[in-house]
């Protein structure tokens, strides 16, 4: 016996432009935040969107907007020290709380090894994401200077020197200012 899961079919903005009772544009302009459109015409849209459950398509709205409203923490540690050490884990929770007044969505991505550097390397273009921010870099490692010549806003930090004496206060304050500059950077344009 096979089990399969049908997922209903997602509304369209066609559809929600036909319950509004308006057209497409105005429904994009309403999805979009846009002051161009009246009030009644809003309200309109705003109770054809909740009635059918409508939620915009995130790659169509990329493709419009040119932004993704996700960036990325690369960090090039071992899961143990990730995960294990007080510093990385402040640092999370610093770029956590620093973009939590933002529409940024954070993702995390462990680059270990060549191959994982090369992997994660691919969705490392403003097709995916808006910005980086990458932790413990060996020196040499070229993804810095691959990403600027993409033009990906990015931010660089590193783990301290003194290492393991680092503290989840220094860490999560690391994490505040790396989500800070980013933010700026993505502001400018």
């Amino acid at each position: 016996m096979t089990t399969q899961r049908i997922r209903p079919a997602r509304p369209t903005l066609d559809q929600v432009a036909a319950r509004a009772g308006v057209g497409r544009g105005t429904v994009s302009r309403v999805v979009n935040g846009s002051p161009q459109v009246s009030a009644e015409a809003r309200a309109a849209v705003q109770n054809a969107i909740a009635e059918l459950g409508y939620v915009p398509n995130p790659a169509a709205r990329a493709l419009v907007t040119r932004r993704t409203d996700a960036v990325a923490l690369v960090v090039s540690e071992s899961e143990e020290r990730l995960f294990g050490e007080p510093f990385f884990a402040g640092t999370v929770r610093g770029i956590s709380a620093g973009l939590a007044g933002t529409p940024l969505l954070l993702w995390l991505a462990m680059a270990r090894s060549p191959a994982e550097r090369a992997r994660v390397e691919k969705y490392l273009t403003s097709q995916y994401v808006d910005g980086a921010m990458v932790l413990s870099l060996d020196p040499d490692d070229p993804l810095p200077g691959r990403l600027a010549e993409r033009g990906l806003p990015t931010v660089l930090g590193g783990y301290p020197s003194g290492g393991s004496q680092a503290d989840a206060a220094s860490g999560e304050a690391t994490g505040r200012e790396l989500a800070r500059l980013l933010v700026a950077l993505l502001a400018r344009g």
